[in-house]
């Protein structure tokens, strides 16, 4: 499993499970974006869990049913 590593608001994260250190709200990731301040206490500290078993090359559901071959 991935080690937790803390991460700040404003930063381009990767897919993943964000807990804020705060209140514990989790906000959920599925592709790469801009972290926002909690919505719930406006804290910019979060616990990060990142999602390492998602594939690039996925993109669509039916690429999850016939997955591309590596390469």
């Amino acid at each position: 499993m991935s080690e937790e590593t803390q991460v700040k608001a404003g930063c381009v994260v990767g897919p993943g499970t964000y807990t804020c250190t705060s209140c514990g709200h989790e906000h959920v990731l599925e592709s790469e974006k801009d972290l926002k301040a909690c919505p719930s206490c406006a804290c910019d500290m979060y616990n990060c869990i990142p999602m390492t078993h998602v594939r690039p090359d996925i993109k669509t559901a039916e690429d999850v049913m016939n997955p591309p071959e590596r390469k």
